[in-house]
């Protein structure tokens, strides 16, 4: 009779402190966002990563690199960093070798489901207008045409006088 009284006041003890204990918890902000300035960077070259947490305090950002070099391969977690108007900066320079990074951020000690990947490779996307052969074809052809029109204003007007 005893054991049963005991094993009721045991199975109600856990069944009160399971809650409080889940409340004690500290979960991240719902709103954390991670930003990083580049999704494709040269190696050794630096970009920015920006943790945005309104609800947050303090913030790390965990880089996971895989390059073809396996010596450097391998998770790097910041020290951590105080939110300031909601956000926290970081600078990250990327490794000599290409690869990609994969990064996440963790704010109060919690990893979040925002992440980031960056790429490091030497053959950068080209942007601009590359083509000069293209550039030297249409002025051709607008002279040609303009001569044309040239041309046949100066037949018309002898026929005409």
């Amino acid at each position: 009779m005893i054991r049963r009284a005991l094993a009721a006041v045991a199975v109600a003890g856990v069944a009160l402190a399971v809650p409080v204990t889940a409340s004690a918890v500290t979960y991240p902000a719902d709103d954390a966002t991670l930003e990083c300035s580049a999704t494709q960077v040269a190696p050794n070259e630096s970009f920015e990563c920006t943790i945005t947490a309104e609800g947050g305090t303090e913030a790390q950002l965990q880089a996971t690199t895989a390059g073809e070099n396996a010596s450097i391969a391998g998770t790097v977690t910041s020290a951590p960093k105080d939110i300031t108007s909601g956000t926290a900066d970081f600078t990250v320079t990327a490794p000599s070798v290409e690869g990609t990074i994969g990064l996440t951020a963790i704010v109060d000690g919690i990893v979040v489901d925002e992440t980031a990947t960056v790429i490091v490779t030497d053959q950068l996307s080209v942007t601009g207008f590359d083509s000069t052969p293209l550039a030297i074809g249409a002025g051709v052809l607008l002279v040609a045409g303009a001569a044309v029109v040239f041309v046949a204003a100066r037949r018309r007007s002898s026929q005409n006088s």
